[in-house]
């Protein structure tokens, strides 16, 4: 087969500081004619709206749960969390493979194009809903120690789909940032820590990267001016999958980015 044959749509995982402006990048993608999926975990979705203009395409978007799924009854908590977050996950993984609401009918993951955009918002809260959603698992009522272990694999496997090939969609994942590294006795790091994006765990973090194509981290300047860095360095695993169209530092424009990348 010949590797033109073989080439996916890209799929780019996207890490920034909160309020860095991950979400609302998201606009300038429906603005520039590409139809977003949006699977929205951080019940943030309303701020794309403050950016789209009158043309722009399609913004779909199914909002979970997350939040609301919680151990304590102190607001919303109540009844048995870990199968709330249980039917929750098989939701989202229903709604990968095929958008269909009681109002909406998008078809098949199988059957979308590049120019549509499947949006994971955000890898961190969707690693939040998959440890609840760990606890009903049976192995995990005997032995709460392998909750993570579970939840890492509900993980793994939703981001193989995400990336793999039964998608005709491009994909991204939104996530914030933690750090890695050597640390003393006392839990301090020793040296200067490495910056991952958020997964679920430090284990599940540092394997998350190698799923997505192009990795890149959205950056604000003391001037509050945005831009995507996409090159690696000694402290971060961040990559361009076409890195003579796109450069180390990037503007803004994830739309720009995205055209570049299809071209």
């Amino acid at each position: 087969m010949k590797f033109e044959a073989t080439k996916l749509p890209p799929r780019v995982l996207i890490y920034g500081e909160p309020a860095s402006g991950k979400t609302g990048a998201l606009a300038q993608l429906a603005n520039a004619g590409y139809r977003l999926l949006l699977h929205d975990m951080d019940q943030n979705a309303r701020v794309i709206g403050s950016f789209l203009k009158p043309d722009a395409a399609d913004v779909y978007i199914h909002t979970y749960a997350v939040a609301k799924v919680t151990n304590t009854n102190l607001f919303a908590g109540k009844g048995d969390a870990p199968q709330a977050a249980l039917k929750e996950m098989r939701k989202f993984c229903q709604m990968l493979e095929h958008w269909k609401t009681e109002t909406e009918d998008l078809g098949p993951s199988s059957a979308l194009t590049a120019k549509d955009v499947i949006v994971v918002d955000s890898g961190t809260f969707l690693g939040d809903l998959l440890l609840m959603a760990a606890k009903a698992d049976p192995e995990a009522n005997r032995d709460m120690r392998k909750q993570y272990g579970i939840a890492g694999e509900y993980y793994a496997a939703i981001l193989d789909y995400l990336t793999g090939n039964r998608i005709g969609a491009s994909v991204v994942m939104l996530t914030h940032i933690t750090q890695t590294g050597e640390k003393d006795g006392q839990g301090n790091f020793v040296g200067k820590p490495r910056d991952i994006p958020v997964a679920i765990g430090e284990k599940m973090s540092k394997r998350m990267p190698t799923y997505f194509s192009d990795i890149w981290r959205l950056e604000v300047d003391r001037g509050g001016n945005r831009s995507f860095r996409t090159a690696a360095t000694a402290y971060e695993s961040l990559r361009a999958s076409n890195p003579t169209a796109i450069k180390a530092t990037e503007p803004f424009d994830l739309a720009s980015m995205f055209n570049r990348l299809l071209a």
